[in-house]
């Protein structure tokens, strides 16, 4: 409740006055709850996947694994031919660590692209299909420049649910065709929060 409707204790008017220590204990407790998901965020384990060998079903990574995704762009747009993005986590892919429900995808590290021009890359997650995620919203896009390549990158998204939720990459370059080659860092937890 915002402090100017707070009211006056004294007041009849008010009768749904809302204590100060009442409200300023709520206003503690989210900034605790937060800052122990933050925490948690940043201490997970950590699993590099990179593609397993057979994207025919939902087993689309493979932790430790050497072989890159990859993406492909249409021109000055993402890429919408067949194939052209990349499968992240299937629905068999996690949970990697046993006993772990939610996973995010933390972070990305580009290997190789077949320009030095930027890629946008959207990160898309959902239930159903990667057209009904990417309509519905659930995507974060990020930025990869020349400078930015062969280092980690920050993702941004929220918790998934293990074996309900997959992920997907698309890229757009400025050239058609253009590829983009990444490995994917994954957080897992044992709460949903």
């Amino acid at each position: 409740m915002p402090w100017d409707q707070l009211g006056d204790p004294s007041d009849d008017k008010h009768s749904g006055f809302v204590d100060i220590n009442t409200l300023m204990f709520a206003y503690l407790k989210q900034l605790v709850d937060d800052l122990i998901l933050h925490d948690e965020h940043f201490h997970a384990r950590e699993r590099w996947c990179g593609i397993s060998a057979d994207q025919s079903g939902d087993d689309w990574a493979l932790p430790a694994g050497l072989t890159v995704f990859q993406a492909i762009s249409g021109a000055g747009v993402f890429g919408a031919d067949a194939n052209d993005e990349a499968k992240l986590m299937g629905l068999d892919d996690s949970p990697l660590i046993a006993g772990h429900i939610t996973f995010d995808l933390h972070r990305i590290m580009v290997d190789a692209a077949s320009n030095a021009n930027p890629f946008v890359l959207r990160i898309i997650w959902g239930t159903g299909t990667m057209a009904e995620g990417e309509a519905a919203g659930q995507y974060s896009d990020i930025m990869v420049t020349e400078a930015r390549k062969g280092s980690p990158i920050e993702i941004r998204m929220p918790r998934l649910a293990s074996g309900v939720d997959k992920a997907w990459l698309r890229a757009k370059n400025g050239t058609n065709n253009a590829t983009i080659d990444f490995f994917i860092g994954v957080h897992e937890y044992e709460e949903t929060f």
